[in-house]
């Protein structure tokens, strides 16, 4: 495997980012190498300057007064005491929208001067570079198209908050954004700044093109990137999933219901609370399932009834830690 102790994944919103961090997690896993992944949304993420989403308030008034460089000086610190940390241990650490994102489309829009953006990005890269990183950067040809996919796959208020955070911002209103067309007009000018930033890193990186979605591909590509050794990898033994779909209740009250079921050969949860709609399952063992591009496992308990538990890290939102039962009768 490439000698690297951080692996970074950046792209715009929907990129496959946490997908992708997840494919290499588990990698690591089958491996046998301590590695940690630091999913974007975590509570507790080591480079934040924030906790929760009031601290996180308290920087976007920094950013609304215009003192940016207090916001920028306290990310470097972060940054610096992240580099140390990591150096000292014996993992592997994954982090996704680290780099280009986290603070970086935090001080794009508000008008940040791209030259104090560049220049944040590069001191960045200075502190990582004892760490050896790897950079995987996914962008597509059509950004327009690449958004509406994303708003789509998410579902609910997806597509109109994308809108309002990119037209409403500082940035867009001094540039008349509006809509659909004047967010992708938006996260367009973005992609420039995150391009030339990507092609000046001097560090090992790949950049794909993942209009496609053709994600063998992009894993095969990212394996031969990392170096991985993909010779002893096995068929995971599953069992017969019918038992297991339905429609459950959750135990907690005020929590809505939700359901698996099973389309072109996965399980589908819908439904389930801090989890996008209609989120495959991928078996990790009898009756234990992570959820697609997130840092959760979904456990099936057989006894009197079927249970079903979603754990996971806190997030910003709150602690992922749900208990359902499958209503009686169900399929």
């Amino acid at each position: 495997m490439q000698n690297t102790q951080l692996i970074m994944i950046e792209g715009i919103p929907g990129s496959g980012k946490s997908t992708t961090a997840q494919l290499i997690s588990n990698e690591l896993l089958r491996m046998g190498l301590g590695h940690k992944w630091w999913y974007e949304e975590v509570k507790g993420h080591p480079v934040y300057i924030y906790e929760n989403y009031n601290e996180m308030q308290t920087i976007i008034e920094d950013l609304t007064s215009g003192n940016y460089q207090k916001v920028i000086d306290r990310a470097l610190k972060k940054w610096r005491e992240f580099a140390d940390s990591v150096q000292l241990s014996n993992e592997i650490v994954i982090v996704d929208s680290c780099l280009f994102g986290y603070l970086t489309w935090t001080l794009f829009p508000f008008e940040v001067p791209v030259q104090e953006i560049e220049a944040y990005v590069k001191a960045v890269e200075q502190m990582l570079k004892p760490l050896n990183p790897a950079i995987i950067y996914f962008y597509q040809i059509d950004i327009g198209a690449a958004l509406k996919n994303i708003c789509t796959r998410r579902g609910g208020e997806t597509e109109q908050h994308f809108i309002r955070a990119s037209t409403g911002s500082a940035y867009g209103k001094s540039r008349g954004l509006d809509g659909f067309e004047g967010m992708v007009a938006y996260w367009k000018d973005y992609r420039t700044l995150t391009d030339t930033a990507f092609q000046s890193l001097a560090c090992n990186k790949i950049s794909i093109n993942n209009s496609e979605g053709n994600w063998p591909q992009y894993a095969r590509m990212i394996s031969d990137f990392l170096g991985f050794d993909n010779s002893d990898v096995g068929p995971m033994v599953e069992r017969d999933p019918k038992p297991l779909l339905g429609d459950y209740q959750a135990e907690l009250e005020g929590i809505p219901d939700c359901s698996i079921q099973f389309e072109s050969g996965h399980l589908i949860a819908d439904g389930l609370p801090q989890v996008w709609t209609r989120s495959i399952l991928i078996p990790r063992a009898v009756n234990v399932y992570d959820v697609q591009s997130l840092p959760f496992q979904v456990r099936f308990i057989e006894d009197e009834f079927i249970r079903l538990c979603l754990t996971g890290p806190a997030l910003l939102d709150g602690p992922v830690d749900y208990r359902f039962v499958k209503k009686v009768g169900n399929r």
